[in-house]
C-alpha cells in the first residue's frame, strides 16, 4: 500500500473543484498534490465497468434513467461536466480502464470501491478484479478496494487474495471485527458520524487503517487525526497543509 500524504484522500477526486469521479477531477487532485483518490465503480445493463457514483444518471449527468440499465453505448454518450459548471461541459462517464491507464501514467494510488448496482455484487466484483490483473501497472503498489457490500469483498478476497481491502461501514456495527478479521481487511472506511475516540481506539488495538467519509472541514479533520483515524476522504484535497 502507497502512503497518503497529509491525511486527506481526494473522495471521487478533486470533486469540490471539478466534477466528480471524472477525469479533469482527478488531474485537478494531481496537480494540488494529492498522493491519494477515491472513486467509485458500477456496470452498464450490458456489463461494462464505469467509473460513476449514484444509480441514478439525473443529478450527474444529462442522462435519464438508471446506469445498471442502459447500456454501455449510451453512457459514453452522455455529458458529465456541464451540470458542475460550463467550464466542464462535455467531460465524460470515464470507463474504469480507462482510469487504470491514467493511473498507470499518474503519480497518484487509488482507493476503488465497488458499488454494485443491485443484484450486481458478483458481477461487478469480478468485473473490478479482472479489470485489475490486465491494466493494473506492476510498478505500483496494489490498489486500496473497498465497498459496502460484504458479498463483493467476500469474492474478492477469494479471487485475489493478497488484494488490500476496506470494511465499508454508514453505521456502527458492533460485529465489525469479526467481519473484518474475516476479510482479512487491511482498512475500515466509517461514516465520520459513527466515530468516536473509544471506537477509533478499538479500531486501531486490532491493527487496522481506519479512514473517515466525508470530511470538509479542516477542524474536524484535525480532530478525527488527533483521535487516531489515519486519514479522511475529502473532496477537498488541499483540505490540510
Amino acid at each position: 500500500m502507497a502512503q497518503i500524504n497529509n491525511g486527506v484522500i481526494g473522495h471521487r477526486g478533486a470533486s469540490a473543484y471539478a466534477p466528480e469521479n471524472t477525469i479533469a477531477a482527478f488531474n485537478k487532485a494531481l496537480v494540488m498534490g494529492c498522493s491519494f483518490i477515491e472513486f467509485d465503480v458500477m456496470l452498464s445493463a450490458d456489463g461494462e465497468a464505469f467509473v460513476f457514483h449514484d444509480d441514478s444518471l439525473k443529478r450527474t449527468t444529462n442522462g435519464k434513467g438508471e446506469i445498471g440499465l442502459v447500456d454501455a453505448e449510451y453512457l459514453c454518450s452522455l455529458d458529465a461536466g456541464r451540470w458542475f459548471s460550463k467550464e466542464y461541459q462535455g467531460e465524460k462517464i470515464p470507463l474504469f480502464r480507462d482510469v487504470l491507464k491514467w493511473l498507470t501514467f499518474a503519480d497518484i494510488s487509488a482507493n476503488i470501491e465497488i458499488k454494485p448496482y443491485r443484484n450486481t455484487a458478483k458481477q461487478t466484483a469480478v468485473t473490478v478484479m479482472s479489470h485489475l490483473n490486465r491494466y493494473w501497472p506492476q510498478s505500483k503498489p496494489l490498489p486500496l478496494v473497498s465497498s459496502f457490500d460484504k458479498e463483493a469483498l467476500y469474492l474478492c478476497r477469494d479471487l485475489v487474495p493478497e488484494m488490500p481491502l476496506g470494511l465499508l461501514l454508514d453505521s456502527w456495527d458492533g460485529h465489525w471485527s469479526t467481519t473484518a478479521s474475516e476479510l482479512q481487511c487491511y482498512s475500515l472506511h466509517l461514516n465520520k458520524r459513527e466515530l468516536t475516540s473509544e471506537r477509533v481506539q478499538a479500531i486501531k488495538a486490532e491493527g487496522y487503517k481506519l479512514f473517515a467519509y466525508t470530511v470538509n472541514s479542516k477542524r474536524q479533520a484535525r480532530k478525527l487525526l488527533e483521535w487516531g483515524v489515519d486519514a479522511v476522504f475529502s473532496d477537498y484535497p488541499d483540505l490540510l497543509p
